[in-house]
């Protein structure tokens, strides 16, 4: 049982993301009175799914760091709420698997027989392969220690002997070290070209060693549960209140406004995105200098978002497994034509697997990121039209290539980054950040805001990267020093 020692001072949060519900959760722990403000109905920010025609459709969660219970990640899930011993918990056979020409190549959790299977596709990139599988089963080792997270903050303290070769590569510039066509597409199947070959190494060495399952009630019931903590510690959420001010005087945070009605606290974190805080609810001049910084440095500090489909498959197929990566005819998305094509299985979601969901995820960068905002804030109805347009061409490069899919594939959404902008005030729509790129930095920027003693913001742009884990922990870190 835990034991709250009350300190009665109040805090307010903005916004019910999982960054916002773990700050809540620590302040509680630490004995403030909580109360969380979110603009939607629901908790978890961009961790959630919805239903189409009776159907779930996850909108987050490929695979959570921290579900090995012998880990400082799985303990973090387990104090907030989201996950336990008894939770039932999805490891697949492969991260994701990639196909070109007649050939097929799965980041198995079975580094061994990957490490063979590229070997036997192409002794010419013996060098190569042996370093990266060398480098992942380093890292696999590493990731059953307790309290390792596998992040390249952490690789860099001398996990990983190749960390420097690593470090200095893009995940294009890698795949150029590879000579088969098909390892060449391997290492940017998944993650953008742009990104640092560190993080699939991280990602998939996670993945491999069991400690980056999926939770198997999909990533809506699991922002659920951290909600029901927060609830259970005797937090509040506000739903439904999106807040349009924040009083600021003498250098203090006084109030917020929403829904016209005011609430005072004597502290205040901002989890929402910070070009929404800095431009919408409190004067840009008190932007922190160096996260301003990050946003003007685009060519550095690039953001994507993505365009997805979701289907669903009325009867077993085996064409569809888990996550593969297939060549299909050139597709325009966006600004850009496409000829890989990511498509996702979510099986392990549904009882009946007979059907499933299965979605196409196709990344955009900033210029088809503007392209989708343009058209949105133009003319709407253009927009549609494209969205539509674009889902069709889709769905037709799909059946093409695995026309047995033809008369048991059924659409059921369509969204593009200006969803995540809509429902979440995220900056272009990203959800992960700025890019992690070959050289990049791990620091993290302060949480304080000059001259607002009593208030601090906290988000993935401050970091290195987004997602879940880092998530949950920026909530933990800023409390600590409330």
């Amino acid at each position: 049982m835990i034991s709250i020692k009350k300190n009665n001072k109040s805090l307010l949060v903005i916004g019910a993301g999982i960054t916002g519900l773990s700050t809540g959760i620590h302040a509680l722990l630490k004995g403030y009175n909580v109360e969380i403000f979110e603009k939607n109905d629901f908790p978890g920010g961009c961790c959630t799914g919805w239903f189409r025609e009776g159907y779930y459709i996850d909108n987050c969660m490929h695979w959570l760091t921290g579900t090995n219970q012998h880990t400082k990640g799985f303990k973090l899930w387990k104090k907030l709420g989201a996950i336990s011993e008894t939770s039932n918990l999805h490891q697949g056979e492969y991260f994701y698997k990639s196909v070109y020409d007649n050939n097929e190549i799965a980041l198995s959790t079975d580094t061994k027989k990957l490490r063979k299977e590229m070997l036997d596709l192409s002794s010419a990139d013996a060098e190569e392969t042996s370093r990266f599988v060398d480098a992942i089963e380093e890292l696999v080792k590493a990731n059953q220690i307790n309290n390792f997270i596998c992040t390249p903050f952490v690789v860099a303290k001398g996990y990983l002997k190749n960390y420097l070769y690593y470090h200095k590569l893009s995940l294009g510039e890698l795949s150029k070290k590879f000579k088969h066509p098909l390892l060449q597409r391997l290492f940017t199947d998944y993650f953008p070209a742009e990104y640092s070959s560190l993080s699939l190494i991280c990602a998939y060495a996670t993945f491999a060693s069991g400690n980056g399952k999926v939770y198997e009630k999909g990533s809506k019931e699991f922002a659920n549960n951290i909600a029901k903590k927060f609830i259970s510690l005797g937090g509040i959420i506000h739903y439904n209140s999106n807040v349009t001010n924040i009083e600021i005087t003498n250098n203090s945070f006084k109030s917020i406004t929403a829904n016209n009605q005011k609430f005072e606290g004597d502290f205040l974190i901002s989890t929402i995105d910070p070009m929404f805080l800095f431009n919408n609810l409190i004067d840009n001049s008190y932007m922190p200098k160096d996260l301003k910084n990050k946003f003007l440095n685009k060519k550095q500090n690039e953001i994507v978002s993505s365009f997805h489909t979701a289907y669903l498959i009325n009867q077993y197929t085996p064409d569809i497994t888990e996550t593969s990566v297939i060549e299909i005819e050139p597709t325009l998305v966006g600004r850009h034509i496409i000829t890989r094509l990511l498509i996702k299985d979510y099986s392990y979601l549904y009882k009946d697997k007979d059907k499933k969901v299965i979605q196409l995820f196709i990344v955009q960068n900033m210029e088809d990121i503007e392209y989708w905002q343009d058209l949105y804030t133009n003319n709407k109805e253009e927009y549609k039209i494209v969205k539509e347009n674009t889902t069709t061409n889709l769905t037709s490069a799909l059946l093409n290539k695995l026309p047995n899919l033809k008369d048991n594939l059924h659409l059921l959404d369509s969204w593009t980054p200006v969803t995540y902008n809509s429902y979440f005030n995220t900056y272009y729509g990203s959800y992960m950040g700025f890019v992690f790129k070959k050289k990049g930095s791990i620091k993290k920027l302060s949480s304080k805001i000059k001259n607002i003693k009593n208030m601090r913001y906290v988000t993935y742009w401050q970091t290195y990267m987004g997602g879940l884990p880092i998530a949950a922990r920026l909530g933990e870190a800023v409390v600590k020093h409330l």
